[in-house]
């Protein structure tokens, strides 16, 4: 009779192989590499995480918690525009911590392979939507007409998540959180233009 499956070994790998990927890329993620890697046989990944797509669905479940956690215990679309804005950056400071950051470094290239790598899934696009839906159900409840509720939902998810790459590629914290209130203070303006009727500037 064989010895019963440890059930802390599958949290350890993971956790090893993170350390691993924080330095490297998602594309290079082979059970074969990861084995060499760590020191451990093919066999045992396989064993705990199946094939290669659910070994890196479970990474890049990982390297999204960071955005689940700022949802925890947040009825966003009850949220005031005060409490909205100063939460939004609460969440956006707390992403930029050093822990944090190879999640984020994961997250981006992830979302640029999942049209060309099928094993990547679609985790960070399925995220992406999420995030895009609360900033909708947001703005109808702040009586934003429907025509600009899809246009400015965009506006905030990409300003989230394009200053978190921004972050990525300059290092400059301070530049990065100043660029964000930036953002939020145009977010203001445009909602306060789409609640007064003001057409959307467009060129």
């Amino acid at each position: 009779m064989g010895r019963p499956a440890n059930p802390n070994r599958r949290p350890e790998l993971l956790s090893q192989i993170l350390e691993h990927v924080a330095t490297s890329s998602l594309s290079r993620v082979t059970f074969r590499s990861l084995a060499g890697a760590l020191g451990v046989s093919t066999y045992v990944l396989v064993y705990h995480f199946g094939s290669r797509r659910d070994l890196i669905d479970a990474i890049l479940d990982e390297s999204v918690r960071m955005r689940r956690e700022a949802l925890e215990g947040v009825d966003v679309e009850s949220l005031s525009r005060e409490e909205m804005l100063a939460w939004m950056r609460e969440a956006f400071i707390t992403s930029l911590e050093p822990r944090h950051l190879p999640g984020i470094r994961l997250q981006f290239e992830a979302g640029s392979l999942e049209s060309i790598d099928p094993d990547i899934g679609t985790r960070i696009t399925d995220s992406y939507a999420v995030w895009n839906e609360l900033f909708a159900g947001w703005l109808r409840r702040q009586d934003v007409p429907e025509t600009e509720v899809a246009r400015l939902a965009l506006h905030i998810t990409n300003c989230l998540f394009g200053t978190q790459f921004g972050y990525l590629i300059s290092g400059d914290r301070a530049a990065t959180i100043d660029v964000f209130d930036i953002a939020l203070a145009t977010t203001v303006g445009q909602i306060d233009a789409a609640r007064a009727g003001i057409p959307a500037v467009t060129k």
